[in-house]
């Protein structure tokens, strides 16, 4: 694998290929020692090639199944699930630092695929639900802008809305794998968030730990419903346009996304009610800081305007420690 500075001097810096965001050791954690694939300045657009959820393995033979046909990653403990790309180097981002990711262009998916895996799901083990603890893949043509999948006779399509399901700066210290980990040192680095908001012109605001940054990011879905459910979305392959910016010396309580609409506070914990009440506290303190909203006025805007919204994000079970993602969107036509 050649240097960051030797794809610097070839003229390939802006782009990183499906193969080297997937198969590989560092593309299964957060890890500040995987020696970064890019280094970027601040403002300078880059594009990724990245790989879905399993490797490309149930795209490319839906006949296979999860996890019986998965080896070699599922052997590996945790699975070699969840492949991201990176780390990317800013330069100039030092510990301390806010990352601002901007997403530029999110195009060229794939066809997904869905699946229920036996165990990891809500009703595993209940009498009545023996069918979602068999193994299945399903396929989803991802075309025109529009999702359809066939189950049996019938036929379901809906518009598509892509996102990455993962970005994540590098802890400190620690090294968490990619897939049930939302997030790591802090509330702040964000991780496998599964957060429809981290989509095409959005800005998603991250602390950094260590110098550059040291940005991840993969998991596109093409769409997904409120809570992921039943563990897996549309999930696929494509390519991503990214930038970032750096805001010096600001600490965040936790993942802020800043569309061009709203405002939304993200925060990651269980049970779910506590993960609402420390994004809804996020927002608040955000509003406060940088806007001049006091607390109560804040507090109670949220209670009586009524395009102000509660997401739930994630609500995936079976996947050890990964917690419920919720978000508390603020519109900003409401801000003074």
């Amino acid at each position: 694998m050649r240097s960051c500075r030797e794809e610097e001097m070839s003229g390939e810096a802006k782009f990183i290929p499906r193969e080297r965001n997937a198969g590989h050791p560092g593309n299964y954690v957060f890890d500040r020692n995987t020696p970064p694939v890019l280094e970027v300045e601040p403002g300078e657009s880059f594009t990724a090639e990245t790989e879905d959820t399993y490797n490309g393995i149930l795209r490319q033979d839906p006949g296979r199944l999860q996890p019986r046909d998965m080896k070699p990653y599922c052997d590996k403990t945790p699975v070699w699930y969840n492949p991201v790309c990176g780390p990317v180097y800013i330069r100039g981002v030092e510990p301390g630092d806010v990352l601002v990711v901007n997403i530029e262009k999110i195009t060229e998916m794939s066809a997904g695929t869905t699946a229920t895996i036996p165990g990891a799901h809500h009703f595993a083990g209940l009498r009545g639900w023996e069918e979602c603890d068999e193994m299945y893949t399903g396929v989803i043509e991802n075309v025109g802008g529009k999702g359809t999948w066939r189950y049996g006779p019938h036929s379901y399509t809906w518009d598509l809305k892509p996102f990455l399901g993962t970005m994540a700066t590098a802890p400190e210290f620690e090294s968490l794998s990619t897939l049930p980990t939302s997030f790591g040192s802090a509330a702040a680095c964000g991780g496998n968030l599964d957060c429809q908001d981290v989509r095409e012109g959005a800005r998603v605001y991250l602390q950094s730990f260590n110098e550059g940054g040291l940005l991840f990011f993969g998991d596109m879905h093409a769409s997904q419903g409120d809570g992921e459910l039943c563990g897996v979305a549309n999930e696929v392959a494509g390519v991503v346009t990214l930038s970032c910016q750096v805001i010096k010396k600001k600490r965040l309580r936790n993942v802020r996304i800043e569309t061009p609409e709203s405002l939304i506070s993200v925060y990651c914990y269980r049970p779910a009610e506590e993960a609402f009440k420390q994004a809804l506290s996020g927002l608040i303190h955000w509003l406060e800081k940088d806007y001049g909203v006091t607390r109560r006025e804040a507090y109670i805007l949220v209670s009586i305007c009524p395009d102000f919204r509660l997401h739930m994000y994630q609500m995936c079970a079976g996947l050890g420690r990964l917690m419920v993602t919720v978000g508390a969107e603020f519109p900003k036509k409401m801000l003074p």
